[in-house]
């Protein structure tokens, strides 16, 4: 799911606690074996870098889009 475009368009941004495209795939990086190899070091995260955990959330949880909502409690 990292494409080049992907990247070009993530790399720079960075959330309001310092939070950056490493940071998120960090754990991927230094764990190949890990099974999604990217956290959300932050909840701004999953929005500013949107590109890359929306289409990977979507297929971790076959068909979850971005405008799904979690059932009530």
């Amino acid at each position: 799911h990292l494409t080049r475009e992907v990247f070009d368009a993530t790399k720079t941004k960075k959330t309001g606690f310092g939070c950056t495209l490493l940071d998120v795939i960090q754990s991927g990086v230094e764990n190949l074996d890990s099974g999604v190899g990217i956290y959300a070091p932050d909840a701004e995260s999953y929005t500013l870098f949107g590109e890359l955990f929306d289409p990977i959330i979507d297929d971790y949880h076959g068909g979850f889009k971005k405008t799904d909502k979690h059932p009530p409690k």
